[in-house]
């Protein structure tokens, strides 16, 4: 029914800043450099007068896996998921979005290195572990307007996976977003039977040194059950959703859940080919709440339709119509 997330949309304070990371340190392209139309705040829920500058940047030009960088008005201050540091309004383990993953070459250590210096915090890792046929290492890291960027070295994952090998000192697109999620088969319906993903059960459960290397990773006692499953478009390497599961550890929802106007994580795009038979489904399975659909002018001038949908997990998308 829909296509794997061709962007996601961060708030951000300072742009400058931002801009410096994904561009200049991360080698993203900028896209395009827009303000949200009159019509497209109507969709998000924020106020037509509101002056939105919209950057999207691309790896290599590539249509998936994107980031669409928002610098709303001054004084915004909610944010998405802040669960790291003595100001941390959230849990690691609350429901919502957890991090934007992003590989990068060899040795992880350097990339972490080149981020830090960029003014990115390290907050966990590097740690390697393996999963079923995949051998990662991986380090989570706050970015600007306290986004948790994941970086990860494939050093044994499936092509399907992976879409490249970044250059030295640079990532990739966001190969996948991670989820804490509360009830791990009502998030298997969501995304297969409403959305019609492809779901890869990478364990059922994480045991011993995996496990404990994981809790390590996401900031969870050493002894938290964990269990994971990948939801992904079969045709797409990229944009692709982690849902993490923290059984009887995972706790309640994000102070501020996703919506456009918050800083950091606040907007999954994706491209789907028939919004009425898509609502239709989520309807028949008696599926996630749902906004009307509109037409709306994109930063690229071209004429859509949008509609957005709140997954179990308060995440929520942006299904576009073109």
């Amino acid at each position: 029914m829909i296509s794997g997330i061709e962007c996601v949309t961060l708030g951000v304070r300072d742009l400058e800043a931002s801009l410096r990371l994904f561009k200049d340190i991360c080698g993203f392209t900028v896209e395009s450099d827009t303000r949200a139309s009159v019509s497209l705040l109507s969709v998000w829920g924020l106020p037509p007068y509101e002056d939105v500058r919209l950057v999207e940047l691309s790896c290599d030009g590539y249509a998936f896996g994107r980031v669409r960088l928002a610098l709303y008005p001054p004084g915004r201050a909610t944010t998405t998921r802040h669960d790291h540091g003595v100001a941390a309004s959230d849990r690691p383990t609350d429901v919502g979005p957890k991090a934007l993953d992003l590989y990068v070459a060899a040795p992880l250590r350097s990339a972490v290195e080149v981020l830090e210096r960029a003014g990115c915090a390290l907050r966990a890792g590097p740690v390697r572990f393996t999963v079923r046929d995949s051998e990662t290492e991986e380090a989570l890291l706050t970015g600007p307007s306290e986004t948790p960027l994941l970086l990860m070295v494939g050093h044994r994952h499936p092509k399907r996976a992976q879409r490249a090998i970044p250059p030295a000192g640079g990532t990739g697109e966001v190969a996948t977003v991670s989820v804490v999620v509360a009830d791990l088969e009502a998030t298997r319906r969501f995304y297969v039977d409403g959305l019609g993903l492809h779901a890869d059960d990478i364990d059922d459960e994480l045991l011993g040194e995996e496990r404990l290397r994981a809790c390590q990773l996401f900031g969870v006692d050493d002894d938290t059950r964990v269990s994971l499953i990948l939801f992904r478009d079969p045709a797409q390497p990229s944009g692709k959703i982690l849902a993490i599961h923290f059984h009887a550890a995972t706790t309640g929802e994000l102070a501020a859940p996703m919506r456009p106007g918050n800083l950091g994580v606040s907007l999954f795009s994706a491209r789907c080919a028939n919004l009425e038979a898509l609502r239709e489904r989520l309807q028949a399975a008696g599926l996630a709440a749902h906004l009307p659909i509109l037409h709306v002018a994109l930063g690229d001038g071209m004429p859509a339709r949008v509609m957005l949908t709140r997954g179990p997990n308060g995440e929520l998308f942006e299904f576009i119509e073109r």
